[in-house]
């Protein structure tokens, strides 16, 4: 059984939550991607996701395959940046940019949501709120508005 999943965010390691707070430490305006759409997804979901398959899979092995789990709704970087000072209160101008705009060594989807139907359909587990996920993680880094 494989999961895939997307733009994984958490309290710890390196992430885009993090790092738009550690940016926001320093400057009061950033440009953001706004063209790239994804699904933000906190890894703590991600973990609970995995313990509840596992547990399903224990009781009927034969739910295998390739599935995908992804947070809900579809945002862009920008927008998600966005969300992220609005949630810890923090005054940061958010420009919109394009990808063409900000260059990096690997070319990167403008649409890089997974469908995540058929994991709902066969496991019961729906896509998780990402605006919830990032309230539990900034409220777990100390963060609160």
């Amino acid at each position: 059984m494989i999961l895939r999943t997307s733009w994984v965010f958490s309290a710890y390691g390196g992430n885009f939550v993090k790092t738009m707070l550690r940016l926001s430490d320093s400057r009061n305006e950033l440009s953001v991607v706004d063209d790239q759409i994804g699904r933000p997804t906190p890894a703590r979901a991600i973990a609970a996701a995995c313990l509840s398959i596992a547990q399903q899979l224990c009781d009927d092995p034969d739910k295998t395959g390739t599935f995908h789990f992804s947070g809900a709704p579809d945002v862009s970087w920008c927008a998600f940046a966005r969300e992220i000072f609005a949630q810890t209160g923090r005054t940061i101008r958010v420009s919109p940019i394009a990808t063409r705009d900000y260059p990096t060594p690997a070319a990167r989807p403008l649409n890089s949501w997974l469908n995540c139907q058929t994991t709902e359909q066969v496991f019961g587990i729906p896509r998780p709120d990402w605006r919830t996920g990032l309230a539990e993680t900034l409220r777990e880094l100390g963060i609160t508005t």
